[in-house]
């Protein structure tokens, strides 16, 4: 076992005053010092001890006998020490040393150990207070609870009611009897949580609401039991348990060498590992569980293209699949986008080339799959209308604009003509186009005064075109670049 390690330096003023102050209050009256019994035996225990400390106190103003007292090792050679501290009250020098995370002082009079010495001249700290009474709580089964300005000692097995009311507030948790609970804990069992148990009393707390601090050190650095490590336990409550998963690193974690969350997620990946190399396939959200990927599509409630990619992958990934939040649909897809995700756009699809142009690992998956069914669609709804082998330029530019807009909408076309083409018939028509979609007016100074009374002739053959029926398509395209003045052949027609 590593020692503790001690140095003695000259204490600063506020400290001084306090563990001088302390003295003080006990040389008027020592029995501050002692823990207030809660029932018979604990009384008889106390009364014996109080008789053994008076003996040394009755002497508060003898040097000399303070000083033989204090050559002994029990609380009586402690409290001589703090008296004799009281009778010489120069600066004293103080001897530090770590008791849990905290770096104590002391100061150093006769032989008691620095335990003792530590609790006494600090008796108005609930922590170290307990310190000097640990060897009477094991040599006489005595349970201390020490809190605030309370310090109670008892031979029952049951935990002060008020002490359970302090541990409630000061670990932020519910209060239901002898049990303390954070408030997400759900009876149904599916949230999962770490379970704790102390003698008498239960703790649970949900994964969620795991913090950085050992929850155990933080009650058992306010209470001393008696072999309190053979009634006190640590688990944690999940579903996952069921496939044959062990709770590990509870001796660590009793010991204080990790937190609450850290217990737990270490725990986690541990059972994550082992149920991915059994290829165990299931899918599990927040501490729920499925078995069957049909009753987990259900739960998400998602419609249409999302919940096909998202049956694809469950189909595919042959281990189990973790998730953080069920609603979150593009994190699930992403963590398996690289592996899976031209596969899923392909089944979408149908189209294995369109799929592998529209695939990037990195991108978002949501976004990809209405990327990959809006071309899909555009390409299905194009196929109804008559294509071209080969168009001459202004046939070339009426097509391209119609179909831009039968497949992908006005603004699509309104960003295309946002810039005017060069050659003077197309801008004319290009004013058409506007016209028809009621974009004209606002961009207007952007044509000369012939292109403007050109393209509004040529606007109502403009708007017709764009409202064609795939059977109409090719006659209104024919009659649109007739009225323009082009006289085009376009029974090429595929």
């Amino acid at each position: 076992m590593r020692k503790r390690r001690s140095f003695v330096k000259t204490a600063p003023k506020s400290l001084e005053k306090r563990i001088l102050d302390n003295a003080f209050r006990i040389k008027e009256d020592f029995t501050i010092i002692l823990p207030k019994p809660l029932d018979e035996r604990s009384q008889k225990i106390i009364n014996k001890l109080k008789s053994r400390l008076e003996k040394v106190w009755e002497f508060r103003d003898d040097i000399k006998k303070l000083e033989k007292f204090s050559k002994g090792k029990g609380l009586e050679s402690a409290l001589a020490g703090v008296l004799l501290l009281a009778n010489n009250p120069k600066a004293p020098y103080l001897a530090r040393v770590k008791v849990g995370d905290r770096d104590v002082a002391y100061a150093i009079r006769g032989k008691a150990e620095k335990e003792k010495l530590i609790s006494l001249q600090h008796f108005d700290d609930p922590v170290l207070r307990i310190l000097g009474f640990v060897d009477l709580s094991r040599k006489k089964k005595l349970s201390l609870f020490s809190w605030k300005d309370n310090f109670l000692c008892s031979c029952s097995d049951e935990f002060p009611e008020d002490f359970l009311d302090f541990l409630s507030t000061h670990i932020n948790l519910k209060r239901e009897d002898h049990a303390l609970k954070c408030p997400h804990v759900e009876a149904n069992g599916e949230r999962e949580s770490l379970l704790i148990k102390l003698k008498s009393l239960s703790i649970e707390i949900c994964r969620k609401c795991l913090g950085d601090k050992n929850t155990v050190f933080e009650i058992t650095k306010y209470i001393c039991i008696p072999d309190l490590q053979k009634y006190t336990d640590v688990t944690i409550r999940s579903s996952l348990l069921k496939y044959n998963l062990e709770v590990g690193y509870k001796e660590d974690y009793l010991m204080g060498k990790m937190s609450d969350r850290e217990f737990f997620e270490r725990n986690f990946v541990e059972w994550k590992d082992k149920l991915k190399s059994e290829g165990k396939r299931i899918v599990y959200v927040e501490g729920k569980v499925y078995e069957d990927p049909a009753s987990f599509l259900k739960d998400l409630d998602l419609k249409g293209e999302e919940k096909k990619a998202l049956e694809i992958l469950l189909s595919n990934v042959a281990e189990p699949i973790f998730l953080d939040d069920k609603r979150k649909v593009n994190l699930i897809l992403k963590d398996y986008w690289r592996d899976y995700g031209e596969a899923i756009l392909t089944k979408l699809s149908g189209d294995s080339k369109l799929a592998r142009n529209v695939f990037d690992p990195s991108g978002s998956p949501v976004a990809q799959i209405r990327d990959v069914m809006e071309v899909r669609e555009r390409i299905k709804m194009i196929s109804e209308y008559p294509s071209y082998k080969e168009l001459p330029p202004i046939a070339r530019f009426i097509d391209e604009i119609a179909k831009e807009y039968i497949t992908r909408g006005k603004e699509k076309v309104l960003s295309i003509l946002s810039r005017p083409p060069e050659e003077t018939r197309k801008r004319s028509i290009a004013y058409a186009f506007l016209l028809a979609l009621g974009k004209a007016e606002e961009r207007k100074w952007q044509y000369r005064r012939e292109e403007i009374e050109f393209g509004e002739f040529l606007s109502g053959y403009a708007m017709k075109l764009l409202n064609s029926k795939p059977e109409e398509y090719h006659e209104n395209l024919k009659l649109f670049l007739s009225m323009s003045g082009v006289d085009e052949d376009l029974e090429n027609e595929q």
